[in-house]
């Protein structure tokens, strides 16, 4: 095994045994065979003293420390945060998607943004799809002792061809006898379908839908998000991009779907892009049956808005100094934020200019504020006077996790220094109290 410590909580067990940032574990109480967060959290709930071989990140030393768990009643109260849920090696992705947006681009990125994880664990801890096609009898087996949950599930479609034809993958097992596995453990789920026009668009859509209901309430919600298609696609197969047509007959065949029935209505949603192509307005709050796959950019913008308007009360009537923002975000981000900014611009004293960036680096199929780089954003300014502008503000979903770099490398103090004006990284975007923060105060 090798944790690495990545963060020490204060006043805690790992505090005191002098652990420190940076520092890698190989043996837990003489095992050096544990593979992941799940044994570790074992380890802290049923011992009272974890004996702990580490290798320091100061001097590379490796040395023997122990951990008092008297008081610690949860994983958390041991005071460690490690670097990845996982000890050892990831489990990689055995299909060959058309659509894997990791294929789709360009040479050159950070090596972290080509590794195709398909891990039922990081599926678990960082809510990442996986396609269950590459299980093997121990994963089996952990998951059935474990029964780790939610788990987010790629199915794309029921039938167990035309998934085969999406995933590129003959051996993959039938998605519905895994997933029926999965609800007599009773580990709930979530499931993705990728709308792939031609392919699982119209019938097959609909039917994966009925299937997917059938293990309700197991299966948690659907998610229905758009192909993605870059223009780095050289030497992958064509694929037809979901347009405003095909947009508007997904959200009728969900709503024909759903029809007068409630459970159906709060089960299964399209994500944003799709009522940004079709050119609809986003359906209201109550429709998103709680946000299940927020994550997953479903009913974000309607969040958002519903989360700013609950606080309009608090706005203030004038705010001095002056203040002039402009926010740079991705097409479907200036959806969500036009009422928003349209009502923050009657404050006196407040002026924001909303910029929604093309995607140039990606092509301009992609609309996500995510995948907005730094030449974009140079490259939608080039000709702007930002001279009367406090800062620019930036959500962090552009930017690295826990780094201020963007996709394409270029860091915001550097795209900041080439544009003349500070660069702001608005934290937690989906907050509407995290805006207003930096917008007012």
């Amino acid at each position: 095994m090798e944790a690495i410590v990545k963060a020490v909580l204060p006043d805690t067990p790992a505090q005191e045994a002098g652990l420190a940032e940076g520092d890698r574990i190989t043996a837990i109480n003489g095992h050096s065979d544990l593979e992941d967060m799940f044994d570790y959290q074992q380890l802290v709930l049923l011992e009272d003293t974890l004996t702990l071989t580490v290798q320091k990140a100061a001097d590379g030393q490796t040395t023997t420390v122990c951990l008092d768990l008297a008081e610690a009643d949860t994983p958390d109260e041991a005071g460690l945060v490690f670097a990845s849920p996982l000890f050892g090696p990831i489990k990689t992705c055995n299909n060959a998607c058309p659509f894997c947006f990791i294929d789709q681009q360009p040479d050159g990125l950070r090596p972290s943004l080509y590794v195709k994880d398909d891990d039922y664990r990081l599926s678990y801890f960082c809510n990442t799809y996986i396609t269950l096609t590459n299980l093997t009898r121990h994963d089996r087996t952990r998951i059935e002792k474990l029964r780790p949950g939610p788990l987010y599930v790629s199915v794309h479609a029921t039938n167990p061809e035309i998934r085969a034809q999406l995933l590129k993958n003959p051996k993959a097992p039938p998605i519905m006898a895994m997933l029926g596995w999965l609800a007599d453990l009773e580990v709930p789920f979530h499931a993705q379908i990728v709308v792939t026009p031609g392919i699982n668009d119209t019938a097959v859509l609909s039917q994966s839908l009925e299937d997917l209901y059938t293990l309700w309430p197991h299966c948690l919600s659907v998610a229905i998000v758009p192909v993605g298609l870059t223009q780095h696609r050289q030497a992958l197969p064509g694929l037809t991009a979901v347009d405003g047509a095909c947009a508007e007959a997904v959200l009728d065949r969900l709503a024909a779907f759903a029809g007068t029935d409630p459970n159906k209505a709060q089960f299964a949603f399209c994500s944003d892009e799709f009522y940004l192509l079709a050119n609809r307005p986003f359906p209201g709050y109550d429709a998103y049956g709680g946000f299940p796959q927020l994550d997953d950019g479903v009913g974000t913008g309607r969040h958002l808005v519903k989360a700013f308007f609950d606080l309009e009360h608090t706005l203030p009537l004038k705010i001095t100094p002056a203040r002039n923002h402009l926010i740079v975000t991705g097409k479907l981000g200036a959806m969500a934020l036009t009422p928003i900014v349209t009502r923050l611009n009657q404050i006196e004293g407040l002026y924001i200019d909303l910029t929604p960036v093309e995607s140039r680096f990606w092509g301009q199929a992609i609309t996500v504020s995510g995948l907005v780089t730094g030449q974009d954003i140079l490259h939608s300014l080039d000709h702007t006077d930002l001279s009367g502008y406090e800062s620019i503000l930036i959500p962090e979903t552009m930017c690295k996790d826990g780094e201020a770099v963007f996709l394409d490398g270029k860091t915001v103090d550097e795209v900041s220094n080439t544009l003349g004006c500070p660069i702001t990284v608005v934290v937690n975007p989906n907050d509407a109290q995290s805006l207003l923060n930096v917008l007012l105060f």
